[in-house]
This record gives structure tokens, sequence and C-alpha cells, in this order.
């Protein structure tokens, strides 16, 4: 664990530590939790809001984002506290004589409007991966995401052409972990499925590591911005 800061710490020295401390902790997928009723969601908005920081991110039917209806989302209020709220995933192969809706899932709009505050409350931090994707997707559904953080334009204010900027090679090189793959979970080729037909157990799996790689990520990178003096040109420039 860090300790707290010292008053000799250099900002370079506090973002070595925050690098250290981000790698040495172990990420298990299988520690997160299932939110399946508005009870436990409330909870999950309350320990955010106490946080003062959450780590979310939205998985949806299209990668466009002006096209894309919600299938979930997820969120991370501390390292290895992540949390998956599936909304509309389906049962069965997907064909005519597929099954229906999984049930005991929270209805899209009675989820979105419980995260709304939250989303919206300007004392608390959001963080997310390619931000620009879920901002369009929550702000079509009438949730706008304020104040926040994108780990994937962080990690290019600081290392443009030094690598790819994508959060699994980020998770790669700086938490010593390969997160969970689209395709592990999806399948590949013909035997494909879309995500609303991934097992509740892998989708959350998959989608709650998504945010809590993402909370570590910015743990890990922010203190490098103020550390390189680059903080003006990410608040400037990048947002």
């Amino acid at each position: 664990m860090e300790g707290p800061a010292k008053a000799g710490d250099t900002p370079s020295l506090l973002s070595a530590i925050r690098l250290e401390a981000a790698a040495s902790r172990k990420i298990d997928p299988s520690a997160y939790q299932i939110v399946r009723d508005a009870a436990g969601l409330k909870a999950w908005v309350a320990e955010a809001l106490e946080a003062g920081i959450a780590a979310f991110d939205v998985q949806a039917t299209s990668g466009d984002p002006m096209l894309a209806e919600p299938i979930g989302f997820s969120l991370a209020t501390a390292p290895g506290r992540a949390a998956y709220v599936p909304l509309a995933h389906r049962s069965g192969s997907g064909d005519l004589l597929g099954g229906g809706t999984v049930e005991n899932q929270i209805p899209i709009r009675e989820a979105l409007a419980a995260i709304k505050p939250l989303m919206e409350d300007r004392s608390v931090l959001k963080i997310a991966q390619n931000l620009k994707y879920d901002l369009v997707v929550m702000q079509r559904h009438g949730v706008d995401v304020a104040p926040y953080d994108d780990t994937m334009l962080i990690s290019y204010v600081l290392d443009a052409g030094r690598g790819a900027h994508g959060m699994d090679p980020l998770s790669e090189k700086w938490l010593g972990h390969t997160p969970i793959s689209f395709d592990d979970v999806t399948g590949k080729g013909k035997a494909r499925i879309t995500f609303d037909r991934v097992p509740l157990d892998r989708a959350t799996q998959y989608a709650a590591e998504d945010a809590d790689v993402t909370l570590r990520l910015w743990q890990a990178l922010k203190p490098r911005l103020v550390a390189e003096s680059l903080d003006t040109v990410y608040e400037t420039l990048e947002r």
C-alpha cells in the first residue's frame, strides 16, 4: 500500500509511487459484483457519491454512439471494487426461436434515472476510457456526464507517438495485466454472438473489469500530468 505524501515529495516521486502501487495490485475479475435490482444500484450510487470518484463504462448495441442502445454499464469506486448493471441481456441464440429478455434486470429508464444524479454531480469525478463514446450514448438518453477525465486522452498527452493508447495495451504496460478481450466473451467469426447474448457471469467479469482497469490507469497516469508539466495541455487542448 502506498504511504501518505510527505512534505519533501516531488510530483515526480509521487507519480512513481502511484505507478508502482498500480502495478502491484492484483486484478481478480471473479470478485466483481452484478447488480440486478434498484436497491443494489442505489447502494452503488451512494458509494460513488461518498468516494467522490467513479469509473464507468457503457456496453451498447453498436459501435456508433448515435445508434447505440445501452445493454448495461459498469462502475468502479476503488481498485478491485467494481460492478456490472445488466439492462437488456437476452437468452438464447438470437434466431427466431431464441429466448427472450433475461429476468431480473433493472429497466433501462429506471436505471438511467438512478445514476443520472451521480453522473451529473459536479463533486464526483467520472472517469472513462475513450470517453467520447460513452458521453454521446449517455447524452442521447438524457444524462449529461460531468466532470470527467478520459484515460485514453491522458495517455495520449503523456506518450503521443510512444505506443498505443487503448485500454488493453495500457493495462499491459502499466498494470502488468491482460484484460479479458471482447473476443473472449463474444467469440469470433461465424460463432460470434452479440454482447446482449453473453451470459451474465461472463459479461460481469468483462464489463466490470473495464471500469476497474480504467480507474487503476487513471490513478497511475493522472499524477504524471503534473510531474511532467502537461496538466495544462490536457486541460486546455484535449478535453
